[in-house]
């Protein structure tokens, strides 16, 4: 039994110490092929450092060291695919080693590794995840921005740029190609502008960028012309203004236009006329988002020339809200918008003061628009009057080919005054002396097909026009349905690159009330 034993504990022994020297060889190996591929890189001997790290890798797959340099040593033989292979193999293991990712994603920049676009961008955020390397950052910006669908990412990327390096022209540039894919012109405008600025020579990519961000945005000097024909009385009332406008964008998130002219009102009894300046500013904050201002003053009536309108409009994606407020003057006679002295007293001077929302959305096929609104009027002499109502506007496309556009439009307005102040004369009783159109109730709707068409030359013509079927309930009256009529034609004409001339003709005819042609004529000329 003894003997036994001491054989069994023998052969133990042998066993063991075997594998204990085999184990120790093949930890030598290692480390001799290890020492040897290390000594090769140094020397630049490449092929030699190769074979060394290949029989490491051989043994053991997953060693750090050996799968690094195998890969180095690839690429600086010139083996590009097996380097890219190793170190796809190497980062799927170790994706802790930013200076290999990034390696690995400016090797995947081969047009001949166009199909891989996505490793590429992986192993920049993998590299970026380890180390914040603002040149990399960059490159991959770069490669987000070329794609709309991953425009969004690259302004983040492109921002925390910015964050570090305010001036840095290829970051500014690549915003202005990103939030141009996003259709945000303001700020791919004035990004391109900083590069511009930041930059000593501009690329030619970035100046057609501008160039196409800037078109419908150039300024324009305007001569405008105007004339009112509204001869029933006593709501007689005739016009005629000229006047020259100036639009610029001082900055890309602003447009500003100066209107200055005269006009002069009339009617057979008066006549008066003097200057007006309307000044207006958009600010857009982004592209679903504005603020439209415009003040205007008009020195021919005999006092209260004021009128603005402030508005605020969201456009989402399948609809848009504009609330506001604006005070406007009644050019329902010349009383209401001059004010006449020929009772011996002032009577009229009607200004409106409404505060409404229009919504817009696509029901379908049918385009929508509703504006709710209540204000007041005020004119001279009298109380306000409180006004309320509604404007409903809905358009069907019927019939397009590349040269007509063919709709059927329905209109529909509700206002309810407090009080009826349609009369000329002093009176204790409605209708009071306000000289401004103003039923309790006055309901218009108006069926109407608009049509519009377009030249070869892209000069437009457009047409719309119906029937009026008008309800009205007066207290001095009785309530009644009134036929009337609504027309409006526009004309626009490219005379040049830089002359439009655009012309437009409206009538509008309630009941045996009041019939009103206008004519309005803009010359247009635009600075390249």
């Amino acid at each position: 039994m003894r003997l036994r034993s001491l054989a069994m504990i023998s052969l133990t022994l042998l066993m063991v110490t075997g594998l204990d020297q085999r184990a120790g060889a093949e930890d030598f190996t290692e480390s001799w092929y290890l020492s040897r591929g290390r000594a090769n890189m140094e020397i630049e001997n490449y092929k030699a450092a190769i074979e060394a790290y290949e029989k490491v890798v051989e043994r053991n797959p997953n060693h750090r060291e050996a799968m690094r340099n195998l890969g180095l040593a690839y690429e600086r033989q010139g083996l590009k695919d097996k380097a890219i292979e190793t170190f796809d193999r190497y980062l799927a293991k170790y994706d802790d080693d930013p200076e290999i990712a990034f390696d690995q994603a400016q090797s995947l920049e081969w047009s001949r590794y166009a199909y891989r676009e996505k490793d590429m961008l992986k192993y920049y955020r993998m590299g970026l995840k380890r180390k914040d390397d603002s040149r990399m950052r960059l490159k991959y910006a770069a490669h987000l921005a070329r794609h709309k669908e991953t425009s969004q990412e690259a302004i983040v990327q492109y921002d925390k740029i910015l964050d570090r390096q305010p001036r840095n022209p290829e970051a500014h540039r690549g915003l202005a190609k990103a939030y141009a894919w996003q259709g945000n012109n303001d700020l791919a405008l004035y990004h391109a502008n900083l590069a511009r600025q930041s930059a000593r020579r501009e690329p030619g990519d970035l100046t057609t960028l501008r160039q196409d961000m800037l078109k419908g945005r150039e300024p324009t000097v305007e001569g405008v012309i105007g004339v009112l024909a509204q001869p029933e009385k006593p709501f007689e009332l005739y016009g005629f203004r000229i006047g020259s406008r100036g639009k610029v964008d001082f900055t890309p998130f602003t447009t500003t236009t100066l209107e200055v002219g005269a006009e002069n009102f009339w009617s057979s009894k008066e006549n008066l006329a003097g200057s007006y300046l309307s000044l207006a500013n958009q600010v857009r904050f982004n592209p679903s988002n504005r603020f439209d201002a415009i003040l205007e003053y008009h020195g021919a009536p005999r006092g209260d020339g004021l009128a603005y309108k402030f508005e605020y409009a969201h456009e989402g994606q399948s609809f848009s809200i504009r609330p506001g407020v604006k005070r406007e003057f009644k050019y329902d006679s010349f009383a209401s918008l001059i004010g006449s002295r020929s009772t011996g007293q002032l009577l009229g001077l009607a200004r409106s003061t409404l505060f409404y929302s229009t919504v817009t959305f696509d029901a379908r096929s049918v385009r929508v628009d509703v504006t709710p609104f209540a204000g007041w009027v005020t004119a001279e002499g009298l109380s306000s009057n409180s006004q309320v109502g509604l404007d409903l506007k809905t358009s069907l496309p019927l019939w397009r080919t590349d040269h007509w556009d063919l709709s059927a439009e329905y209109l529909f307005y509700l206002t309810h005054y407090g009080e009826n102040q349609s009369g000329f004369v002093p009176s204790a009783r409605e209708p009071l002396p306000g000289g401004y159109f103003s039923p309790q109730v006055f309901v218009n709707q108006i069926p109407r097909l608009a049509a519009i068409y377009t030249m070869e030359n892209k000069d437009e013509f457009s047409f719309a026009a119906g029937p009026a079927i008008q309800y009205i309930d007066e207290s001095t009256q009785s309530s009644a349905f009134r036929v009337g009529g609504d027309a409006h034609a526009a004309y626009t004409n490219h005379l040049s690159k830089v002359w439009l001339l655009k012309l437009m003709a409206d009538y509008t005819q309630i009941a045996t009330i009041n019939t009103r042609i206008q004519f309005n004529g803009l010359l247009v000329y635009t600075f390249n």
